[in-house]
């Protein structure tokens, strides 16, 4: 079972003016997603967007990819914070990465 993922291995592309901290967090949120797996993950690629002219509730955006053994994995959200955004990102992984180990049992 892999149970690790450096988190330095996370390949995050920014768009408009996003905090370093927020790339950190990326990194760290979507390592930490190698616990919920018993498969490996190849890579993973992050990608964060601010968008300042867009409505407050969209203003942030965070996309992740994953390939967790040749399987890619998808999850894409929206916020009115960086932090937020990275965070409903995070979750949808780990729902994605549930639904995967579900159905290779």
């Amino acid at each position: 079972m892999n149970t690790t993922f450096d988190s330095d291995a996370v390949v995050v592309e920014t768009s408009g003016q996003v905090p370093a901290e927020a790339i950190t967090e990326a990194r760290e949120r979507v390592a930490a997603l190698a616990r919920f797996t018993g498969r490996p993950i190849l890579a993973a690629r992050v990608t964060l967007k601010h968008s300042p002219g867009l409505a407050p509730p969209d203003r942030y955006a965070a996309r992740a990819v994953l390939d967790v053994n040749g399987q890619p994995l998808h999850a894409h959200a929206d916020a009115a914070t960086m932090d937020g955004a990275i965070a409903e990102m995070q979750d949808r992984l780990r729902t994605e990465l549930a639904r995967l180990r579900k159905r290779t049992r």
